[in-house]
């Protein structure tokens, strides 16, 4: 995964917000009119058109509206506020809890990403889960030639339950990063290695950014760590 800084809520959540105030029970997900559609449109421009857990490229054809903390969830914990007379939090449709994820919705259900998650959530909350949304979550995780994905630290439980949940060892996962690796030049299989230590550099800078379309590159971070430990090579640093 890659960090998601969240900035703030689209106009069309906000417009929400103010046409349904005095309709409290309208003020939940896919209630009173949920501008789904551009809501999706944000938050696929606010992730440079990545899914949020698998780093697959998706567009508004192609993904749905995930809550990190499950809808169920945040609306069981205000239903029990409620009945403690305590002020509902309605993170259900707080723009903080919502990221655009593969696939859209009545696509086919791959074993794989937020429709493998689902509605888990750890009993620990967020001590056992990396999300998206932390600052620094990119660094819990190493990527592997084969595809795979590793905690960093392998005292990580939390990355370990997050790869387990999210299914990120999927093997159709596990070959889209490796065909990733392949086509770039990074990979032993490459046709046409990379064997430029400029060139690499130069693919390492513009993954940072997005394209001419507001994209990332798909796999981007994965890519990165393969790319750092290739150029290590080409340098000399390492065997």
């Amino acid at each position: 995964m890659r960090w998601i800084q969240k900035g703030n809520e689209c106009a069309a959540l906000t417009q929400w917000r103010t046409a349904n105030a005095a309709v409290p029970q309208n003020l939940e997900y896919g209630n009173g009119g949920f501008p789904n559609e551009e809501v999706v449109a944000a938050l696929l421009i606010e992730q440079g058109y990545l899914c949020a857990y698998t780093l697959k490229l998706i567009c508004e054809a192609s993904a749905h509206i995930e809550h990190v903390r499950p809808q169920t969830l945040c609306r069981k914990e205000d239903d029990a506020r409620e009945a403690a007379q305590q002020e509902r939090k309605r993170l259900d449709v707080a723009w903080e809890n919502m990221v655009a994820c593969f696939p859209s919705p009545g696509a086919p259900r791959p074993e794989y990403g937020a429709v493998k998650k689902e509605d888990w959530w750890p009993a620990d909350d967020l001590n056992g889960f990396v999300s998206p949304l932390v600052e620094g979550c990119e660094a819990r995780f190493r990527f592997e030639l084969s595809g795979e994905i590793k905690v960093e630290n392998e005292a990580d439980a939390a990355g370990k339950n997050t790869i387990e949940k999210i299914g990120l060892n999927n093997a159709r996962l596990q070959e889209l990063r490796r065909q990733a690796f392949i086509e770039m030049g990074l990979h032993p299989k490459s046709k046409r290695p990379l064997s430029s230590p400029a060139k690499v550099n130069q693919l390492l800078a513009a993954w940072r950014y997005r394209n001419a379309e507001q994209k990332f590159k798909e796999f981007c971070i994965p890519l990165r760590q393969i790319a750092l430990r290739h150029l290590a090579k080409l340098e000399g640093r390492v065997n």
